[in-house]
């Protein structure tokens, strides 16, 4: 008899549900099938919508308007408005009124939930809100599987400083392989749903893995390379954090969270998490500059700007896009910054901060100097630019994305050196190491490939995880 997953499993609830419906033309919400509701599982279908949608602000002692959302008792209780729901009447809810209409008020600073999903949630108040949950399970833990069934998308790579060590972000885990060696890939585990980031510090002393669980928490972790020890372990924030870097004194980390802030997080345990509010939306990406003085990033709200690292003011907002901005690096000379409007973007310091006034105690700032004076273009790419990276000593620039190309420019006159093609798209990642002459590329096929720069050359290809072919062997 063949099995079927958990996630087959909820998706045939999600199907069944909407499949019974009839669309109701009072409240434009569908009419539900009780039969159908009495197969929806609050731990296998309701939990996860809680998890990635509610729970960031919902829970614990400082829950939001007094609203727990930790459990079904809780979530009963309801909050400061009162209850949340009465089991049988889901239409009669507030939960129902605040997240559907055509501006729900829940959840926050996110998009609608899908009518697929609004539809579980009802199914289940329909159902009488039963709770199947097992004792020790309220709490979901992250599981890395042995055996991958499918190639895990590398959504961040890194090259150690002495060209060794090549690391890969591998969903919850980190891969470090040798890169001219046969030994077996090192793989270190974190609690993070998804790994955003990985980097080796200046020193090569240390590998640094940062991510989250949605609306749950950030997570940076601290590694020993040599021996993938964790040495330190740091919570920020309640979501995952994004697409960071490493100090250029390797003592801390700076990273972009989902609250618009930017945080830097220390290796020392005991030292405090600075945090700056910047960004009117999600920081995708923060990068120092190399004399660790101030910090580029990027956000979903377009802008690229430039902060003080000492007083985490901002300098100046360099740019404003028509697009998100995804990825950003730093020379000593200049900003690069890049993103889904696929203009990629050199900013010279010396002249977009020249007599830049910080006015009051926010980030205000009433520049001199005008755009058109300090932007120096690159050549518009194929397609959104998903990630950027400058090679250790600066002098190249490599940029891939949701195209099936990669693309490496010399920092200084911004001329293309190298372009590397037919890769399956889209590519997530991409690093060079510290003279440039190598370049990993990560993408959603789950490999890692290994070049030659300037020639582009292809010199190895990395299977990071063991993954289960289609007679469920592990395939090498």
């Amino acid at each position: 008899m063949r099995r079927i997953s958990v996630f087959q499993k909820s998706l045939f609830v999600l199907i069944l549900v909407a499949s019974s419906t009839k669309v109701s033309a009072a409240d434009g919400l569908p009419a539900l099938d009780k039969t159908a509701a009495n197969k929806i599982s609050f731990r296998k279908d309701v939990w996860p919508i809680v998890k990635r949608h509610c729970w960031g602000c919902h829970s614990g002692m400082d829950a939001k308007g007094g609203l727990n959302m930790d459990s079904v008792t809780t979530m009963l209780k309801g909050g400061d408005s009162g209850g949340m729901f009465e089991p049988g009447k889901p239409d009669d809810s507030l939960l129902v009124e605040m997240i559907t209409g055509d501006e729900p008020a829940m959840p926050q600073k996110q998009p609608p939930l899908s009518m697929a999903k609004i539809n579980i949630l009802r199914g289940w108040i329909l159902a009488g809100a039963k709770d199947d949950s097992k004792p020790g399970d309220t709490q979901p833990t992250v599981k890395i599987p042995r055996t991958y069934k499918f190639a895990p998308a590398i959504n961040s790579l890194s090259i150690s400083p002495d060209g060794k060590l090549l690391a890969a972000a591998c969903r919850s885990e980190v891969v470090v392989m040798n890169v001219d060696g046969d030994p077996a890939p090192r793989r270190l585990p974190t609690e993070c749903d998804l790994l955003t980031h990985v980097e080796f510090s200046a020193d090569g002393k240390l590998l640094v893995a940062i991510g989250g669980s949605p609306s749950r928490y950030g997570e940076v972790r601290f590694f020993n390379p040599a021996d993938g020890k964790l040495v330190a372990a740091r919570r920020v924030g309640h979501d995952t954090l994004f697409r960071g870097s490493f100090a250029p004194d390797s003592k801390a980390v700076a990273t972009g969270g989902s609250d618009g802030a930017v945080h830097i997080v220390p290796v020392d345990p005991k030292a405090k998490v600075r945090s700056f509010s910047l960004h009117s939306d999600w920081v995708l990406d923060v990068a120092y500059t190399p004399d660790g003085k101030m910090l580029i990033t990027g956000g979903r709200d377009n802008a690229t700007k430039v902060c003080s690292v000492e007083t985490g003011r901002l300098l100046r907002t360099i740019d404003m896009s028509s697009e998100r901005i995804t990825a950003v690096d730093s020379t000593a000379e200049f900003a690069f910054s890049s993103g889904k409007a696929r203009t990629l973007n050199g900013f010279e310091y010396k002249i977009a901060l020249q007599g830049i006034e910080v006015t009051g105690s926010g980030n205000g700032s009433r520049p001199v100097s005008r755009r058109n004076q300090y932007v120096k273009g690159l050549e518009t790419q194929p397609g959104e630019v998903l990630d950027i990276a400058v090679s250790g000593d600066r002098k190249l620039l490599a940029i891939a994305g949701a195209f099936g190309e990669v693309r490496v420019y010399n920092t200084a006159d911004r001329k293309r050196v190298t372009l590397i093609g037919k890769i399956p798209a889209p590519i997530y990642s991409v690093t060079l190491n510290t003279d440039g002459s190598r370049l990993a590329i990560g993408s959603k096929s789950g490999q890692v490939l290994l070049y030659e720069v300037p020639s582009g050359k292809q010199l190895k290809t990395f299977a990071p995880v063991p993954v289960a072919s289609q007679d469920g062997v592990a395939a090498k």
